[in-house]
C-alpha cells in the first residue's frame, strides 16, 4: 500500500479498527492482536483502550513479523496457548467486512461438531476467518514465511468448510485500487 494501511480511514473509522471491533462484539472469549514490534496502535481509536473494550483483547508484538504472516500467526498462537486456549480463530485486520454473524456461526459450528477446524469459503476459495482446534497447533507452528494455513486445511479431513455467499465479507484491502473501491 505504501503507507500504514491499518490507519487509512474506511467510512468513519480506521481500517484496522473495524475487524477488532467486530471481533470484540462477537462471542469470542479473548482476542490477541498481533502487530510488528514497532506498532504504536495509533490506528486504534482511543475508546479501544477504555476498560469496556480493553478487557477483551491483548496486544502481542511480533519481532519476526517481517519474515511473513506465518511468523505473526505463531506469535499469536504462543500467546493464545499461554492463555490455555482450546482453539484459535484467525481473523485479518485488512478484512473489514467480516461480520459478527460470520464469526459466531463458525464458533457455533465448532462447539456443536468439535472438528479440527472450521474454515470459511467464498466462491469455493478457502479464506479467513478460520478456527483451529489445538490438535492443529503443532502444524501451525510448522508454517514459514508468507505461507498460509490452506495446506493444513487441505491435508486434514477432520474439519468443516462453510461456504458463505457474502462475497464482500471476505475481501482483503491489500492495494490502493482495492482501498479506493471500498472507500
Amino acid at each position: 500500500m505504501g503507507c500504514p494501511k491499518l490507519s487509512l480511514p474506511l467510512g468513519d473509522r480506521p481500517l484496522g479498527s473495524i475487524a477488532l471491533e467486530t471481533a470484540i462484539s462477537s462471542s469470542l472469549d479473548s482476542i490477541v492482536v498481533v502487530t510488528n514490534e514497532h506498532d504504536s496502535l495509533s490506528w486504534l481509536p482511543s475508546y479501544f483502550f477504555l476498560e469496556h473494550f480493553k478487557k477483551n483483547w491483548i496486544h502481542t508484538r511480533c519481532k519476526e513479523s517481517a519474515q511473513g504472516q506465518a511468523e505473526s500467526l505463531k506469535c499469536g498462537l504462543k500467546t493464545a496457548q499461554k492463555m490455555q486456549a482450546e482453539a484459535v480463530m484467525i481473523i485479518l485486520a485488512d478484512q473489514p467486512f467480516v461480520t459478527r454473524e460470520i464469526i459466531d456461526h463458525i464458533i457455533s459450528l465448532y462447539k456443536k461438531e468439535k472438528p479440527n477446524y472450521v474454515a470459511s469459503s467464498s466462491n469455493g476459495v478457502l479464506c479467513p476467518p478460520v478456527l483451529f482446534n489445538s490438535t492443529l497447533f503443532p502444524a501451525l507452528y510448522q508454517l514459514n514465511g508468507d505461507e498460509g494455513a490452506r495446506s493444513i486445511l487441505k491435508n486434514n479431513s477432520k474439519g468443516l468448510t462453510v461456504e458463505f455467499n457474502e462475497g464482500k465479507s471476505f475481501q482483503d484491502i491489500d492495494t490502493p485500487t482495492q482501498y479506493r473501491y471500498f472507500q
